[in-house]
């Protein structure tokens, strides 16, 4: 019998972001792969927009029971969803995210907020234009035949986000609130579940020191592995990547 495995996007784009290691994925998993409220298949969402709503939200959506896979702002919806429920969950799998997306006084790898106001501005004018600048910034690596490698997927990717219902100013301002106003290293200790972490060397939306960090103060951290990629380890690392999560569901610990 397959196990049940969910999988959460990120920011400004929707589920067909796991398009390229979804058919490899499936012969092993019983694959959830969810959009989040306001994007894909759910843009008419008109709900709160908090990342405890959200992450209820995505709770109803999801197996009884199931290993999760969240990437980026999915991440931080996955960490939110299993401090709050953790019996619904086997395994969970952080890919891309920080406890923290935003710079402080006592956090020194996070990002300025004023780039991801920006962005939402531009999504709101040309959000053709602004996903597939996006996405290029998240497949930036200093390995530049995988760049160049990636740049060919994001164009298809890009192609593909803007034909499905692309999310409105509301969602992707209700993301990028949850992004600034979102500090998970007071509840990380109260993660009990066991958790591995990907992260990519060259990310320069989430930095690598984040994700170390991030691991280090998890109670039952089993993994972290960090592949030579961008802020999209699993599309710019994908054989890696499958096999990391394969190994880390079937292992006993």
């Amino acid at each position: 019998m397959k196990q049940p495995l969910v999988l959460l996007h990120g920011w400004g784009v929707h589920s067909l972001i796991w398009n390229q290691v979804l058919p490899f994925l499936e012969r092993d998993f019983e694959v959830t792969a969810i959009d989040l409220p306001g994007y894909g298949n759910d843009v008419g969402y008109a709900g709160e927009y908090s990342l405890d709503a959200i992450a209820k939200e995505v709770l109803s959506r999801a197996p009884d029971k199931a290993h999760w896979a969240g990437w980026s702002l999915g991440a931080t919806i996955a960490i939110a969803a299993a401090v709050a429920h953790p019996e619904r969950f086997l395994k969970l799998q952080l890919v891309s995210t920080t406890p923290r997306f935003l710079n402080g006084t006592d956090w020194e790898w996070g990002v300025d907020s004023k780039p991801y106001e920006a962005l939402a501005n531009d999504f709101d004018r040309d959000y053709e234009k602004a996903v597939n600048r996006f996405l290029l910034l998240q497949v930036a690596t200093n390995n530049r035949t995988q760049f160049r490698e990636s740049r060919k997927l994001i164009q298809e990717l890009s192609q593909a986000t803007y034909h499905c219902n692309p999310p409105s100013r509301q969602t992707l301002r209700g993301g990028l609130r949850i992004l600034s106003e979102t500090d998970l290293r007071p509840v990380l200790a109260g993660l009990k579940i066991e958790t591995q972490v990907i992260a990519g060397r060259s990310d320069r939306v989430v930095p690598v020191e984040a994700s170390r960090y991030l691991f280090s103060q998890l109670p039952l951290g089993h993994s972290l592995h960090v592949f030579e990629s961008g802020h999209l380890p699993f599309l710019q690392a994908p054989a890696k990547y499958i096999k990391a999560l394969s190994t880390f569901v079937n292992s006993t610990q």
